[in-house]
C-alpha cells in the first residue's frame, strides 16, 4: 500500500492510464522505478481526489464513486515498475515573510478590524490557582524577559480575579521559556 524508506531511483517519467475495474483515471504522471514488491502504488492526492476508503486491517482500498475494492498483498510476484512524481513544495518560509521572521518582534502587531474574545462560562467564578516559586538562578533572565514584554506592551501590571500564574524553566540552551498556568481558567471557558 506504500513506499517508505525506499532506496529506489528513478530515471524516467511517464502520463499513464489507470484502470480498475469501472474505475477508470486517465493522464496520472508516474515516474518509473524498480519496486519489487508491490504492483501498483497510488498518491495520496489521488487516493483522496478518487475518494478512496482505506481499511487497514483488512488491507483494502475501496473506491465507493466506482463500487471497486482493491486487495493489497505485498507477497505477489508481479512487479510494475511505476510511483506517482513528488508534488513539488512551496517555499512557504518565502511566500510568507511576515509570518516567518528571523527574529520575534518586540512589539505588539498593529490592531485590526478583528477583536477576539474568550467568554468564560461563569464570569463570577473565582479561581484559585495555584503559585509556583522560579528558581533563583533563573530570576535575573526572567526579570529581564518581564521588563523587556513590560516595555514593548506585551504585559501589563493589572488586578484581576482568577489571574493566571507564571513560572519560568530553563532551556538547554541557557535561555528561559516563560510559562502560563491557565487549567484552571480552561476549565472555565
Amino acid at each position: 500500500m506504500a513506499v517508505k524508506g525506499s532506496r529506489s531511483t528513478s530515471n524516467f517519467s511517464i502520463e499513464v492510464m489507470i484502470q480498475l475495474g469501472k474505475m477508470k483515471v486517465d493522464k496520472v504522471p508516474m515516474l518509473v522505478t524498480p519496486v519489487s514488491d508491490y504492483d501498483i502504488l497510488i498518491s495520496m492526492d489521488d487516493l483522496i481526489r478518487l475518494g478512496a476508503v482505506i481499511n487497514c486491517q483488512k488491507n483494502t482500498i475501496y473506491f465507493s464513486k466506482y463500487k471497486v475494492r482493491v486487495t493489497c498483498d505485498g507477497k505477489s510476484r508481479e512487479s510494475r515498475p511505476a510511483m506517482t512524481k513528488p508534488q513539488k513544495v512551496p517555499d512557504f518560509l518565502a511566500m510568507f515573510l511576515k509570518v516567518f521572521v528571523k527574529e520575534v518582534p518586540e512589539e505588539l502587531p498593529p490592531v485590526r478590524n478583528i477583536m477576539h474574545r474568550i467568554s468564560l462560562i461563569d464570569p463570577t467564578k473565582l479561581l484559585k490557582t495555584p503559585t509556583f516559586k522560579a528558581p533563583q538562578v533563573l530570576m535575573p533572565k526572567y526579570k529581564a524577559w518581564i521588563n523587556k514584554q513590560m516595555n514593548a506592551g506585551i504585559l501589563h501590571r493589572t488586578s484581576v480575579p482568577g489571574g493566571a500564574s507564571m513560572f519560568v524553566e530553563a532551556k538547554s540552551d541557557g535561555r528561559i521559556r516563560p510559562l502560563g498556568d491557565l487549567g484552571f481558567r480552561n476549565d472555565n471557558t
